[in-house]
């Protein structure tokens, strides 16, 4: 099986990398705004690494995993994973200057252990970044008021 990689790319008028950079590293939040994530805690913080048990699904498919988020702020976040469902994970979101706003550009690649996992995601994942991408818009919205 081949990974799978994509990604997304939002530009945001006025605000900054600080600030967008804080919704994406709010990952507890993630469960309001990422379809099938119903979890994710912090589980342990270390400096400038967080240790995360997440928990992702939909109906009856369930997947249990810990991820390693590496900041780096204002400017990047990686997030990986090898256990659970994964071979491999790997999600770096960047937040670049744009004029008086911030460029957000999010770039994924990921292996599934099962091969019926593997092709559902390659399946979904085009609808599935459209909708990160508008949860994303929205939660900018609801937190910044603008």
């Amino acid at each position: 099986m081949h990974p799978l990689t994509g990604g997304w790319r939002v530009d945001v008028p006025r605000h900054t990398p600080e600030e967008l950079y804080a919704l994406a590293v709010d990952i507890e939040s993630y469960p309001r705004f990422l379809p099938w994530c119903q979890r994710a805690h912090v589980r342990k913080r270390d400096g400038d690494r967080l240790e995360v048990d997440n928990l992702f699904g939909l109906g009856p498919l369930q997947a249990r995993f810990t991820s390693l988020a590496e900041q780096e702020p204002p400017h990047r976040l990686t997030i990986s994973a090898h256990d659970g469902p994964f071979r491999h994970f790997k999600l770096v979101w960047d937040f670049e200057p744009l004029g008086e706003g911030c460029r957000v550009v999010a770039r994924y690649e990921m292996a599934l252990r099962s091969p019926m996992l593997h092709s559902m995601a390659a399946m979904t994942l085009p609808a599935m970044e459209h909708k990160v991408v508008q949860n994303f818009k929205e939660r900018i919205r609801r937190v910044y008021g603008r």
